[in-house]
């Protein structure tokens, strides 16, 4: 009777123990199909979305390239009216280039301003030197003039800026120019007209600009000479805000063949900060005759 009751109990429970199984095996299967549907559904909604993309990636490419387009049609055409535009205009100004560091170069300005009429009787551009060797510096200076300074690389722009305005050379920048301070190129023998500042700078470093550039700007305004600033768009640190604060005009994509005719009308009357630089006015000034004077 017991080993009936055990035969009993063990079916029982193998029963439920196979009843248990397969509805875990019957739960598995049921989850793996829920979990084949879900991934089919993300795999669609992926390749709706990828399909989407693509469209929109053709899209911007198209409009990329429409765009491109239309820059290459607007530079040739502004290469094409350039000379045009710019010809006669700074007609009979003595204009000295000065570059207030040796980052950035600007030696297509030149070309441009002789292209307008103009003459460029110099192109200074002023040595990191100047600012890291004040004591030779003061040195040089006491030798060449028997004098001395508390602000001696203020004093030295100051002196370059009115040598240039009055194109006269003394002791003290040809002695700067022989000892690497400033780099000369043409000759300080005529009064100018014009300053054409090249600024902007590839650090922070606006202790530099109160001492050089605002310097340029202070004697050129004493001598009520017409300064314009001019930077290129890569510039890392730009002066526009500064140039503004001054009241002093600017080109900030002199590189450019807008920013070269900018710099031409500018010159010729109409001031005013231009460029791309979030403190510009706007890309160019606004002139109700933009043919030259016959």
């Amino acid at each position: 009777m017991v080993a009936n009751v055990k035969y009993y109990v063990v079916t029982i429970v193998s029963i439920f123990l196979a009843i248990g199984i397969g509805i875990v095996i019957g739960f598995m299967l049921n989850a793996q199909d829920v979990l084949s549907t879900q991934r089919e559904d993300i795999v669609s909604q992926l390749e709706t979305k990828f399909d989407y993309l693509k469209e929109e990636n053709e899209t911007v490419k198209a409009e990329s390239q429409k765009i491109n387009e239309e820059n290459e049609k607007l530079e040739e055409f502004n290469d094409s009216v350039y000379q045009e535009v710019i010809s006669e205009r700074l007609k009979g100004l003595n204009i000295g280039v000065i570059e207030t560091n040796d980052n950035y170069l600007y030696s297509e300005v030149s070309k441009t301003l002789t292209s307008a009429g103009a003459n460029v009787l110099s192109n200074t551009t002023i040595k990191d030197l100047i600012l890291t060797d004040e004591e030779k510096l003061k040195e040089i200076y006491k030798t060449t003039t028997g004098k001395e300074s508390s602000e001696i690389v203020v004093t030295a722009i100051e002196e370059l800026t009115q040598s240039i305005i009055e194109g006269k050379v003394t002791p003290f920048i040809t002695a700067l120019n022989d000892e690497g301070y400033i780099d000369i190129s043409g000759a300080y023998n005529e009064k100018i007209d014009y300053i054409v500042m090249g600024g902007g700078n590839n650090e922070e470093n606006y202790d530099r600009y109160n001492l050089i550039d605002k310097a340029i700007v202070d004697i050129g305004k004493k001598n009520d000479i017409s300064l314009v600033g001019i930077e290129k768009e890569d510039v890392k640190h730009s002066y526009v805000d500064k140039y503004k604060e001054s009241r002093v005009s600017s080109v900030d994509n002199i590189e450019s063949t807008i920013g070269k005719i900018t710099l031409v009308l500018v010159m010729d009357g109409n001031p005013g900060n231009f460029g791309v630089n979030p403190d510009a006015e706007g890309i160019a000034p606004k002139t109700e005759n933009t043919s030259k004077e016959q």
